[in-house]
């Protein structure tokens, strides 16, 4: 009965009428009839779920890299606008610089960990032991191009060497001429190559060594006979009115751009590099799979954001074309030796022997350019094998 009354056995407390005390259950049962409550504790359980996770959440790794102003360094950024960087743990930081030249003379100044550059500057540097050549970054042998004037006497013969008919020039309308080329790039590879294919050398002409904008602006000046340039440059000499007289792949040179690692950073932090690939590939993926007219839009915010300059739909368009890029099993197969050799390899041993016929190597350098023993694809290997959780 003392139950029925509303005593409460053993305490002597007796409720009071009128008012109700809230029993657990009775609790419940007002969150139900009024679901603002419950959405409100489930806002406060998932913010100190997320609050906890990211207290213990691993910090990004900074990583400095360096890019010229080109297709190369398009997926790099396109890859830190998506953010697919910090989902490999890393946080990009992108160093303008005007040439590979440049890249790799201020590779300690600058402290980089991870760059793209043209062959020639890469196989440098190589005889220092400063970096290793790690992946494929593009093949831009349809953009390295020398281009004249349109009155220039040059450009009256084409095909005078009959295995490369869309190239212009003989030796007598070439010889003792001036080109303006910034020198241990690829397109003083590209000249050479083409002065090859006309049956001259270096010593048969005059080489005036400029930077890109420097080279351009002294060519529009009226100086030098003709110049040696790459992309996007060439689209800023077809404006200007000069005439093509040879592209890379006109001549069968082929000119890669290549990925480096810092030789000291990649033997220390064998991860960040190849997180780094990871996220170069996964652009390459995005490439490949979407219509160049799709990623104009992008390309163009990409080269003004970089250079401060502009570029039409149709010169994007035609730059993502002109250069092709190799997915994960594709750079896999042109890494791998096979008797010795390797596709990229073959590649390197032609800038090699230009490098040779130049005059630029004693023989001691020489044997060691040939050993390509930078070379590696053990990051692009591990890039491949399972991740381990």
């Amino acid at each position: 009965m003392a139950n029925v009354l509303g005593c409460s056995v053993g305490s002597g407390s007796v409720r009071k009428p009128g008012k109700r005390t809230f029993s657990w259950v009775d609790e419940e049962i007002m969150k139900v009839r009024n679901p603002f409550a419950g959405l409100l504790a489930l806002f406060f359980v998932v913010a100190w779920c997320l609050s906890g996770s990211a207290a213990f959440a691993k910090p990004l790794v900074p990583l400095r890299t360096a890019w010229l102003g080109e297709h190369e360094t398009f997926l790099v950024w396109y890859a830190r606008e998506k953010g697919w960087d910090k989902a490999e743990g890393l946080d990009l930081e992108l160093l303008p610089f005007e040439s590979g030249k440049n890249v790799i003379d201020e590779m300690q100044s600058s402290n980089w960990a991870i760059a793209g550059v043209g062959a020639m500057p890469a196989l440098t540097a190589s005889l220092s032991s400063r970096l290793y050549i790690v992946g494929i970054g593009n093949d831009e042998s349809a953009s390295n191009a020398i281009f004249t004037r349109a009155d220039s006497p040059i450009l009256k013969m084409k095909g005078f060497n009959p295995n490369c008919p869309e190239v212009y020039g003989n030796p007598g309308s070439v010889r003792g001429k001036t080109f303006i080329v910034p020198k241990g790039t690829s397109a003083h590879y590209m000249l050479s190559r083409w002065l090859h294919v006309l049956g001259l050398n270096e010593r048969d002409v005059n080489i005036v060594d400029m930077q890109p904008s420097e080279a351009m602006k002294a060519f529009a000046d009226g100086q030098g006979d003709a110049i040696a340039l790459w992309a996007p440059q060439t689209f800023e000499a077809e404006k200007l009115g000069l005439k093509t007289v040879a592209h890379s792949s006109d001549c069968n040179a082929r000119q890669p751009i290549l990925l480096v690692a810092n030789m000291d950073y990649a033997n220390k932090h064998k991860s960040d590099i190849v997180a780094f690939l990871r996220v170069y590939l996964r652009s390459v993926d995005m490439m490949k799979k979407t219509p160049a007219e799709d990623l104009a839009d992008d390309y163009m915010r990409f080269y003004n954001a970089w250079t401060g300059k502009t570029m039409t739909r149709e010169e994007a368009i035609r730059d993502i074309k002109d250069h092709p890029v190799y997915a994960l099993d594709q750079q896999l197969d042109m890494f791998k030796q096979s008797y010795g050799t390797s596709e990229l390899r073959e590649w390197l041993h032609d800038i090699v022997s230009f490098q040779n016929e130049s005059g630029e190597l004693d023989r001691r350098d020489l044997a060691r350019l040939e050993r390509l023993h930078y070379v590696t694809d053990i990051y692009l290997k591990a890039v491949k094998a399972p991740s381990k959780k």
